[in-house]
């Protein structure tokens, strides 16, 4: 077996600093030093690796929960004013029983109806091609 240039540079240098005589030393000093090192730097690693990884969870999380209240306040709005409207449109037409959309679906509903589906779909399509590009970018060249 053979070293490369580099490495065996390295093996010299570590024998300079540590007052090392043999090349055998050197082998002998970095397995010992690995060995006594392994079990913290690992322990280490992982809990920084855990901590990463929870992070980057949590502050998905956040940013979903944030969009989603202020969604949800915006509907919420919006509700409100659609029951004032509707309460006063009551009113003054004098109506006296609801025709709700069990006994009668207008053309206008019909097509609402069709309209939001499609905002919908068309918005849901646009978070996954993002979603996709934000994956495809985000791995490593071949």
């Amino acid at each position: 077996m053979s070293l490369r240039p580099d490495t065996i540079s390295k093996i010299s240098q570590i024998a300079r600093e540590r007052n090392l005589k043999y090349d055998a030393e050197v082998v002998e000093y970095l397995v010992t030093s690995y060995f006594e090192n392994r079990t913290d730097e690992r322990q280490t690693l992982l809990a920084e690796i855990d901590g990463l990884l929870q992070n980057r969870l949590l502050e998905a999380v956040v940013e979903d929960l944030r969009r989603m209240r202020v969604i949800l306040n915006v509907v919420d709005r919006n509700s409100k004013m659609m029951m004032e409207f509707w309460n006063h449109y009551f009113i003054m037409t004098g109506a006296k029983s609801l025709g709700s959309t069990e006994k009668f679906i207008s053309v206008p509903i019909q097509e609402a109806e069709q309209l939001v589906r499609e905002r919908i779909s068309h918005n849901r399509q646009k978070k996954l091609d993002k979603e996709m590009q934000r994956t495809v970018s985000n791995q490593p060249n071949n």
